[in-house]
């Protein structure tokens, strides 16, 4: 899978096992990092003209197999599936839509081996969201934890709730403290050694805890378009220096959660922000429930992981969305099957 965060294409090996529960492991998992050709590619895609997003999607998926197959002989492995979440470049549930793009073909015919990808459409058709689909992975394999939270390019969550799994994205992350690092020159703010040369600007915190994302009742979900389109604006027009903001956008992220998390006494974080010891310290100072980091693997992959574990779901022909996360008429066994020709 590929990531609004846009540090590359997540490719893990998992296996799954069934006896009276689900298990797995990940045996193998890398992030291809993309070219700088491929990163602007993606970046100006929901830019481009329909014919373009056709040949993209192609090229996507073509690429995606290629880097399959290489992956596959590095490690002389012999997967039964390919499970595809693809990049996303359209995500309208209101509107009725959602793209991702990676032909599934494209990567079952590159690769000689079926794949399963289009999670998210299915969905949207049946009223829902689309989004967030890792919650029956945060059911089924980490039911341990009150809560799951992945820190990635927006941070969302799940958790149980009268007998149902409810999931929603709460607020932008890495987007906005990747965004703030870049004016820099860096990709990313290490462990948040920047962020904590910083301090809080009032009227910045301010103006982010009062978009009217917040107000919104779940399921919801954010679009990498609400991200671009209103949150970055705040932080363009703030006339803090990039210390002060991104001490106060992980203040933010950490205060979000809070205003989320109230009931909870474990809860498992994971996603790339896991690794900015900034942010997740902001986020432990305002719990006091037990925060808990797994290891790195795990860390990483775990959104990849459920994306092969949805895939076999489907494959199999049982529930790999769930209505009470998305808001759709019902639970439903989302993904298209592509054969190899």
């Amino acid at each position: 899978m590929s990531g609004s965060s846009l540090d590359g294409l997540d490719i893990a090996y998992c296996e799954f096992f069934y006896d009276t529960k689900w298990s797995f492991r990940i045996f193998e998992a890398e992030t291809i990092s993309y070219a700088e050709e491929w990163q602007i590619t993606l970046k100006e895609m929901p830019y481009q003209k329909g014919s373009k997003l056709i040949e993209y999607d192609i090229k996507y998926g073509q690429y995606i197999g290629e880097q399959v197959v290489s992956f596959k002989k590095k490690h002389k492995l012999s997967p039964d599936l390919i499970s595809s979440h693809g990049h996303t470049i359209f995500h309208n549930p209101e509107a009725g839509f959602t793209f991702q793009l990676g032909n599934g073909q494209a990567i079952a015919s590159a690769t000689g081996i079926k794949t399963i990808s289009d999670f998210r459409i299915g969905d949207i058709l049946l009223g829902g969201q689309g989004a967030p689909l890792v919650p029956i992975g945060d059911s089924l394999l980490f039911h341990e934890y009150d809560f799951c939270i992945n820190l990635g390019g927006i941070a969302n969550i799940s958790f149980e709730d009268d007998n149902k799994r409810v999931a929603f994205d709460i607020c932008p992350a890495n987007q906005l403290l990747n965004y703030l690092s870049k004016r820099l020159g860096k990709p990313y703010d290490k462990n948040g050694s920047i962020a904590q040369l910083g301090k809080m600007n009032t009227q910045l915190f301010k103006e982010l805890n009062n978009h009217p994302y917040y107000s919104l009742p779940y399921p919801k979900s954010m679009s990498n378009q609400l991200v671009s389109g209103s949150f970055l604006k705040i932080l363009d027009d703030s006339d803090a220096n990039v210390e002060d903001s991104l001490y106060t956008v992980c203040k933010h992220i950490a205060y979000q959660i809070k205003s989320t998390v109230n009931k909870s006494k474990t809860i498992l974080v994971t996603g790339g922000g896991a690794h900015n010891k900034f942010l997740t310290t902001a986020i432990e100072r305002e719990l006091v429930q037990n925060v808990i980091i797994p290891d790195k693997v795990t860390v990483d992959f775990k959104e990849a992981m459920i994306f092969a574990f949805m895939g076999i779901l489907r494959f199999e022909g049982k529930i790999n969305c769930l209505a009470s996360a998305t808001g759709s008429k019902r639970d439903s066994s989302a993904g298209v099957i592509y054969i190899p020709h």
